[in-house]
């Protein structure tokens, strides 16, 4: 495997004007030292000094360096939930297009939600997924198993067969269990292999046919609404029978002040109950959706200004352990209808940075908070003792990213040809192959919410296990 040889670089938690070198060997990290004490001359091999020269580099060179110019270096993040939507639905998106957008999103792990077509509920699917991501350059994908045989509710799936061939969790995607005794059996199953479960709080009944937020935006435009009690009363039943069983419950895409104050009282009953929210939630609420706009479409729906504030203090005092993306790429058809006809989910990944870059200073967080909501607790979740915390050491598996988090965004803004901006991720300046985002040409966030915050940020480079992946996101 080939070394690699960064040097410059600047670490978070160090003084600004502080660089350092770091060098990766057999795709783990061995030296992490002070610029200069790293010597490429004695190691053997050739070098490359900029990443012109590096992307023209034919064959396989022993050592590689590259000059950061003092990008700063994150450990990769781990992403909780993700839709990859191959095998299936390669018209939304593929392997390639998903993993590459998850990288210049930050992500070097990202846990495949099981909603594909098959579902992610046999060995031969799994392996399908991993051979394709294998020919893909991006994110490592890790394939979440579906609980029920076809996501339907009723059969369980094979858990310690796929458990042995990667699955690190199971879920239901957005498809809930209505029969009681199916979940409760699951969740024993699930214990006994120590299997952690991703489950939605959503209780179909409550929701019906709802599309947004049971408030008073919802009911001015006449859109059918989601109670919180659809998530409240699937929270509570989802956090007895985790009292019951032992098992790891992990709560996927909390959306309202009563599911954190919920999660919060499991905790301090010492149930294995941990959480994460969508990084859209920390932002959007439900008056996003004024003119119906179906960018907002989100299957967890966007709630009120005072769930977002509840969300955002989950995050500060550790209630909720973590952020995904709950990226849903979707093609341009997918919003030529009425709202409540529209697909739901929101692309993420192309803007994902920017959003994590920007929760710092809104919510006050240190740096190890930060990171930690993206690295160390993702890892922990799945217990994947190898990823990397919140601060880059010798002796990690080598999962980077190099980032210039005072960047603008540049392709991600340009509008399309024809003057309107939907078309933009679609006509190539996204890497997602998703059409469904509202921020494409935003470069604060007050030009479509209520609060003044700058997006900045962007991905030079990033390292998954040890190998070099593309630069210039």
């Amino acid at each position: 495997m080939t070394t690699l040889l960064l040097t410059g670089i600047r670490l978070q938690h160090e003084q600004a004007d502080t660089r350092h070198d770091l060098l990766v060997e057999n795709g783990v990290i061995t030296h992490i030292e002070t610029a200069g004490v790293v010597n490429p001359q004695a190691l053997p091999g050739i070098s490359d000094s900029d990443e012109q020269q590096l992307a023209s580099t034919t064959g396989e060179p022993d050592i590689i360096t590259i000059q950061t110019n003092g990008l700063l270096v994150l450990p990769g993040f781990t992403d909780l939930y993700g839709r990859l939507r191959e095998p299936g639905f390669s018209r939304k998106g593929t392997l390639a297009s998903e993993t590459a957008a998850a990288l210049a999103g930050g992500f070097t792990t990202v846990l495949c939600a099981p909603d594909t077509q098959p579902a992610i509920d046999t060995p031969a699917t799994v392996e399908l997924i991993r051979q394709r991501a294998a020919d893909a350059p991006g994110a490592r994908v890790i394939p979440m198993a579906a609980l029920t045989v076809g996501l339907d509710g009723k059969q369980l799936s094979e858990l310690a067969t796929l458990k042995a061939v990667g699955c690190l969790a199971a879920g239901q995607a957005d498809r809930p269990i209505d029969n009681a005794n199916v979940l409760y059996s699951a969740m024993q199953y699930a214990a006994s292999v120590d299997l952690p479960l991703i489950m939605t709080a959503h209780d179909s009944q409550l929701a019906a046919n709802g599309c947004a937020h049971a408030g008073a935006m919802a009911t001015r435009l006449g859109l059918p609404g989601i109670p919180v009690a659809a998530e409240s009363v699937a929270l509570a039943r989802l956090i007895e029978l985790c009292r019951e069983t032992g098992c790891r419950l992990h709560i996927s895409r909390v959306s309202s002040a009563r599911a954190v104050g919920m999660i919060e009282r499991a905790k301090q009953d010492g149930l294995l109950v941990t959480a994460d929210v969508g990084i859209g939630h920390l932002y959007f609420t439900d008056a996003q959706l004024a003119g119906f706009d179906s960018r907002y479409h989100s299957a967890v729906p966007f709630r009120s200004a005072n769930d977002r504030q509840a969300l955002r203090d989950g995050i500060r005092r550790g209630i909720i352990d973590a952020i995904c993306s709950d990226h849903a790429p979707h093609d341009a058809d997918a919003s030529l209808a009425p709202f409540p006809d529209t697909e739901s989910g929101l692309a993420v990944y192309d803007h994902f940075l920017p959003l994590w870059l920007a929760l710092k200073p809104l919510l006050e967080l240190s740096d190890e908070q930060h990171l930690n909501v993206v690295t160390r607790h993702p890892n922990a979740i799945l217990c994947d003792e190898l990823a990397p915390g919140a601060i880059l050491k010798v002796g990690q598996r080598a999962d980077i990213i190099l980032i210039d988090p005072d960047a603008e965004l540049t392709d991600l803004s340009v509008a399309a040809t024809d003057g309107t901006t939907q078309g933009a991720a679609c006509a190539g300046h996204g890497v997602s192959a998703g059409c469904n985002t509202p921020l494409i040409g935003i470069r604060n966030l007050n030009q479509c919410t209520d609060e003044a915050i700058p997006l900045t940020g962007r991905v030079h480079m990033a390292i998954v296990g040890g190998e070099l992946r593309r630069s210039d996101y």
